[in-house]
């Protein structure tokens, strides 16, 4: 039978459907390579766009800063500032408060004081009056630590250009010193005291000290020039960070013998530890003497000195380019001195 034949013979196979080919499993974003290329380019745009905002808030800031300093400096320009008196110079201390303190000493062009006279504020003098440009200079050229070799060049020098100087000398006994102390007094310079050993440990020590070697250059220059010294200048100056012993016992004594003592509000640097040339040493005193109408400038004179010995020709010069006079210390001269004689004693 056709049906049980077909039924009873092989079975036809059945086609298959084929297999479906899935996409493989794509790999995960972090910790890939396309993330850290993304990071890299994030962390470099960040890199960049921060400094660059900054940048120019910083410029804005700064934009607006300076229009304002340019406001304020137009308005101070406009206002008269205030002139000292005349003479002023060892009074102002008596006038000044307590309020002006070290900062505002240091801005006038005074040395800084040591801590312990911090204490006494009222016995600082003011620096020599300042003043502008165009008013009248009074210059006064002094020389600490002589005589020495170079005491004659400087001698010359001041003779050339009929310059009269004060010389703060110290004790010597050899004869071309005592030669020394004649000739500065023959040339019509001052010649004042700087202490007869100059150690300032011995100086220093108490007034005792200072008294008996105050007394004795006081007599040795008379014994030698017949001149009696009345001028004084401290070793490191009024203000000096050595002295074991107050300075106001120092000056209280100064006043009682009549003696006057004088610091200085312009140096040339010629003493500090860095070397400056014969042109630096004439910049550093025209820097600061067109600020004061008074100027007491210091110098040294010693064998080692050669770069002052050089600056003084061209100093002198530049000193008579502004119309500066150039004077010895005398009776007349308007002190300046770092602590005021005239108010010791006076709490």
């Amino acid at each position: 039978m056709a049906e049980n034949s077909s039924m009873g013979g092989p079975m036809e196979k059945q086609p298959q459907e084929p297999e479906e080919h899935l996409p493989p499993q794509s790999e995960s974003y972090w910790g890939s390579v396309r993330f850290f290329k993304h990071l890299i380019l994030a962390v470099l745009a960040l890199a960049i766009l921060i400094p660059t905002t900054l940048s120019i808030r910083f410029g804005v800031s700064l934009g607006r800063t300076k229009a304002e300093l340019k406001q304020l400096r137009q308005t101070v320009s406009t206002q008269p500032a205030p002139v000292p008196p005349a003479g002023s110079g060892s009074q102002a201390a008596g006038d000044s408060s307590q309020g002006q303190g070290k900062e505002q000493r240091l801005e006038n062009g005074g040395p800084e004081f040591p801590a312990y006279q911090e204490l006494y504020p009222d016995l600082y003098a003011q620096p020599a009056e300042l003043n502008s440009i165009d008013q009248e200079k009074t210059v006064y050229l002094t020389f600490d630590d002589g005589p020495s070799a170079r005491t004659p060049e400087l001698l010359a020098i001041l003779k050339q250009y009929d310059i009269k100087a004060t010389f703060f000398v110290i004790g010597r006994e050899d004869e071309e010193s005592k030669a020394l102390y004649q000739r500065i007094v023959a040339e019509g310079h001052t010649l004042a005291m700087h202490s007869y050993s100059h150690k300032y440990s011995a100086l220093y020590q108490s007034l005792e000290s200072f008294e008996q070697d105050f007394s004795r250059i006081q007599n040795y220059l008379y014994e030698i020039t017949g001149q009696e010294c009345l001028f004084y200048r401290f070793p490191g100056g009024s203000s000096n960070h050595v002295s074991s012993t107050d300075m106001k016992s120092f000056i209280s004594y100064l006043n009682e013998q009549g003696i006057t003592y004088f610091d200085w509000n312009v140096s040339s640097g010629d003493a500090t530890s860095q070397a400056y040339t014969p042109e630096e040493l004439v910049e550093n005193v025209m820097t600061d003497v067109v600020k004061y109408k008074t100027s007491i400038v210091l110098m040294h004179d010693a064998e080692t000195k050669v770069s002052t010995v050089k600056a003084l020709e061209p100093m002198i010069q530049a000193l008579q380019g502004i119309g500066a006079e150039i004077l010895p210390i005398d009776e007349n001269t308007t002190v300046v001195q770092h602590i005021a004689a005239a108010n010791v004693g006076k709490q």
